[in-house]
């Protein structure tokens, strides 16, 4: 079994919520179209709502191999699942208890599931295998983004498209890469690192307003809860976001045909 030292402490905690039947299968921030009131589940739906973002800028129809890197508890395949019939959707993470807590996702009549443990900068897949890849606010958790670009080009089909989610950080970043990282290529140019790939960037857009109040639903209102490491990174990352040294990116990414 793959060892999940690599794997940041925080996931631990989800992932034996999500064992209890607590909380929802998003890893994720939200995407805010308005201000948070406080209503119950407004921060799950903003979560499906920055999934719907993603997937809309990739374009999706029925029949496609898709791919998510990192896929956490299965939340973005599951909703293309819902909207999309005769798809492949294969999911990789380098943590196998993540893929065992997706593996009770059903699909519907026609699509089909797969769970793989894999690096994602070394993904075990033949080049051009995927008309689309997915990478939902994992990439700062990879050794290297610019080897997972190399990858994610490789499998990619000529004509494919990669949508991605990722934040990049400045000032005070240490306790965030900590409790969360390692953040590889700190400020990463992503359209240099795309074009090094061989890989086109069609949309950059900056999302960092629209993201930011999900700290209210992230971080503890109750300081006795800061000598844990990962509220340390959590407190940190929402201090970093609200004072303008985060930036909140996605990203639409293409192979040229």
């Amino acid at each position: 079994m793959t060892s999940t030292a690599a794997v940041p402490l925080y996931f631990d905690r989800m992932i034996e919520g999500l064992r209890r039947g607590e909380g929802g299968r998003w890893v994720h921030l939200g995407h805010w179209d308005a201000a948070p009131t406080g209503a119950a589940g407004e921060f799950a739906r903003a979560q499906a709502r920055l999934d719907e973002v993603l997937l809309d800028m990739a374009e999706l129809r029925d029949g496609l191999h898709v791919l998510d890197v990192g896929c956490g508890f299965g939340a973005s395949l599951e909703a293309i699942n819902r909207r999309h019939s005769g798809m492949q959707l294969t999911g990789v993470n380098i943590d196998p208890r993540q893929l065992e807590l997706c593996r009770a996702l059903a699909a519907r009549p026609g699509n089909r599931y797969a769970w793989q443990v894999a690096d994602a900068c070394a993904l075990p897949f033949a080049p051009a295998s995927f008309d689309r890849i997915l990478c939902v606010e994992a990439m700062f958790h990879f050794a290297s983004r610019r080897a997972f670009y190399a990858e994610a080009a490789r499998v990619l089909v000529p004509g494919g498209v990669m949508v991605a989610s990722d934040i990049l950080l400045s000032g005070d970043s240490a306790p965030v890469r900590e409790g969360f990282g390692p953040w590889p290529e700190e400020g990463a140019n992503h359209r240099a690192l795309a074009a090094v790939a061989g890989l086109r960037c069609d949309a950059l857009v900056d999302a960092t307003a629209q993201t930011r109040p999900s700290h209210r639903y992230t971080t503890p209102s109750s300081p006795a809860a800061h000598s844990d490491p990962t509220v340390r990174a959590a407190l940190a990352l929402r201090t970093l976001h609200e004072g303008g040294h985060l930036q909140y990116l996605y990203l639409r990414l293409s192979k040229p045909a």
